[in-house]
Order: structure tokens, then C-alpha cells, then sequence
């Protein structure tokens, strides 16, 4: 029997970390089995690649909205 509420948190945490540490070893070992990590040239430079556009590309398309908002309108 548990002896009182302090004994009862501690089984609680402890058993919620083990079933915590479980689930990261499950999820690592299936990135691993799965190739996740194979090709870590490509995953280097994928912070460099922004997506944000070119400032010619971003005025194009600024401009078009503007366009579009206007023929909606009338």
C-alpha cells in the first residue's frame, strides 16, 4: 500500500519518465531503421534555403495582388 500523496507523486513521475525514455528509443530506432538521417548534406543546407524570393520576384509579385485586388473590386 502506499503510505501517503509524496510516495504516490514520486511512482507517477518515475513511471512517466520511463515511459517517456521508451517512446524517444522507439522514435530513434525507427528514424534510423527508416533512413531519417541518411542524407545529412542535404539536411546542412536546408536552414540556407529561406524560401523568402528574390526582391525582382517579390515586387512581380506584390504587384500582381494588387492587380487581382483591384479587378475584384470593381
Amino acid at each position: 500500500m502506499i503510505a501517503d500523496a509524496g510516495t504516490a507523486l514520486l511512482i507517477v513521475w518515475v513511471m512517466f519518465a520511463v515511459i517517456a525514455i521508451a517512446a524517444i528509443v522507439v522514435v530513434l530506432v525507427w528514424a534510423v531503421r527508416s533512413r531519417q538521417f541518411a542524407d545529412q548534406d542535404r539536411a546542412r543546407r536546408l536552414p540556407l534555403d529561406s524560401g523568402i524570393p528574390d526582391a525582382d520576384e517579390a515586387g512581380k509579385t506584390r504587384d500582381e495582388d494588387k492587380r487581382k485586388d483591384s479587378h475584384a473590386s470593381t
